[in-house]
């Protein structure tokens, strides 16, 4: 099972620069980028492109891009924003120009190119790289369809600042994927991941994709039975917020539970009882009335009101009660904000004491926790946009012994043990209210299945993404997708992990474009 790797700009050039030290020149990297990215163009119908190259290794690949397509019959028109200054670029140019110098173009192709800038781009282009960019707009103004050589010019490739690039239709990027273009989703359009032979990078945040989810699920035996798959208990559901805990019940439930049992309010039962019929539900206003021998997860938050400090003090009796594995959702983490001093000498919404008393209640064993943004700066202060995003939860994660999930774009999971992986599937149908609730009972029942918690978090997130992914396939829009389609969709993720789909020549991964409208 391929590995691919989530990494700034420099574990980009570490990596090529580890690769390179295994091949006879650096040159041989670059003709395998080429070679792969025409490759795949050339399974697609278009014979028409005009490439834009930059001064960089990246306007290297262009040429030889270029160079190869127009080998293999297509005709190739080349735009050169500035000549070539790096050796390996000056050498591309040589061996692409061998059977002739390419026409400019004459506005008639199909297909644009966008070798201008690679990852070591940043800031603003300025001069005849900017003018080059803006020929690109205009053309893509007429309808061109631009496929971006590892990713659009001026997009930075660690922070996701955007410089003034042009959205790519399609971006081809090589052996990894770069934080950029997840946090940039909306200018990388479909994101494809060539292979190239990069060496692997163990350490480094790992991609979510359908083949390790599918390693990570268990399989049920033929005589399986309601126990077997899974007993799941939601604590949650507060008067008036019953509808948190029917979409966690439901969740667990499309992703495969044998039992659900909701612990909530008495003024929700009546609710519950009608929306999951499936599941059972308890009078639990007093949560020292809950059972904690029955379920093999608990999922604790959905539909608790703002925590306070009786709420902290319940929950903790609760997790020292229950042994087990847990998700923390919602309530479950509100109840432990609260006023700290951090090191810039500002107020933040967090209480290190309590963060404490979490970890001792927590113990080291399988928990997730799941944040959105808003919840994760009330548990730790400190930036989690841009880059940030992709090493915050594992500081967190350290200081509770548990995993966590920072739910957005893209989601991020990580481990107190070090590991991270990131999840980079969904859409803006998935922000809505109760969202994250459906995720927490997914997440919930793999772990009563025995999934540890990072892996369950991992594909909780993975499968979340996907249904939302499907259901705007299906309706046409993300506007319109309901709680109902967007549930629909995770029950037929499932089938999806035992037949996927063929990819195109070279391809590790694809990720599809997200909507724009």
């Amino acid at each position: 099972m391929a590995r691919i790797a989530v990494v700034p700009a420099d574990g980009a050039r570490a990596l090529d620069a580890q690769t390179i030290a295994t091949l006879p020149e650096s040159y041989a990297l670059m003709r395998r980028a080429a070679v792969a990215a025409a490759e795949w163009l050339h399974a697609r119908p278009a014979r028409r492109a005009a490439v834009f190259v930059g001064p960089g290794n990246n306007g290297g690949d262009g040429w030889l891009i270029a160079g190869i397509l127009r080998g293999r019959g297509w005709s190739v028109a080349v735009e050169v924003a500035e000549p070539p200054r790096t050796p390996d670029a000056i050498r591309a140019r040589h061996d692409a120009e061998h059977a002739g110098t390419f026409p400019v173009s004459d506005g008639q192709e199909t297909v644009l190119i966008d070798a201008v800038l690679g990852t070591g781009a940043t800031g603003e282009p300025r001069g005849a790289l900017r003018e080059a960019l803006a020929r690109m707009r205009e053309r893509q103004r007429g309808g061109v369809e631009i496929i971006a050589i590892d990713l659009p010019s001026a997009l930075d490739a660690t922070s996701g600042e955007d410089g003034g690039a042009v959205p790519a239709d399609h971006t081809l990027t090589f052996g990894t994927i770069k934080q950029g273009q997840l946090l940039r989703r909306d200018r990388v359009g479909a994101l494809h991941v060539l292979d190239i032979g990069l060496v692997d990078a163990p350490d480094a945040p790992q991609l979510v994709d359908a083949p390790a989810v599918r390693a990570w699920i268990p399989s049920q035996p033929p005589d399986a039975w309601k126990g077997t798959r899974g007993r799941v208990a939601i604590v949650g559901g507060d008067a008036g917020m019953a509808g948190a805990a029917i979409l966690a019940a439901r969740g667990a439930h499309a992703a495969g539970a044998g039992m659900v049992r909701a612990d909530a309010a008495p003024a929700s039962l009546l609710a519950l009882q009608v929306a999951v019929p499936f599941a059972t539900a308890n009078a639990a206003d007093d949560w020292e009335t809950i059972d904690t021998r029955w379920p093999d997860a608990m999922i604790i938050g959905p539909g608790l009101a703002t925590g306070d400090a009786r709420q902290r003090d319940r929950l903790l009796a609760l997790l020292h009660r229950f042994r087990g594995p847990v998700v923390l959702d919602a309530g479950a983490l509100t109840a432990f904000h609260g006023t700290a001093r951090a090191d810039d000498g500002e107020d933040h919404d967090t209480d290190l004491h309590s963060l404490d008393a979490l970890r001792h209640a927590l113990g080291g064993r399988e928990a997730l926790l799941t944040p959105h943004a808003g919840e994760f700066r009330g548990l730790m202060p400190g930036a989690i946009t841009g880059a940030a995003r992709f090493t915050a939860p594992a500081a967190l994660a350290t200081t509770l012994g548990a995993t966590v999930l920072l739910k957005g774009v893209p989601t991020v999971i990580a481990s107190p043990d070090g590991r991270t992986l990131v999840s980079a599937t969904g859409n803006q149908a998935l922000a809505m209210g109760g969202s994250g609730d459906v995720l927490a009972g997914i997440a919930g029942a793999l772990l009563a299945q025995g999934v540890p918690a990072l892996h369950a978090g991992a594909a909780a997130a993975w499968v979340h993404g996907i249904a939302a992914e499907q259901a705007v396939a299906r309706h046409g829009s993300w506007r319109g997708v309901t709680m109902e389609l967007l549930l629909h969709e995770v029950s037929n993720v499932w089938p999806r992990l035992s037949s996927p789909l063929p990819p195109l020549p070279r391809e590790m991964l694809e990720l599809p474009a997200v909507p724009r409208q």
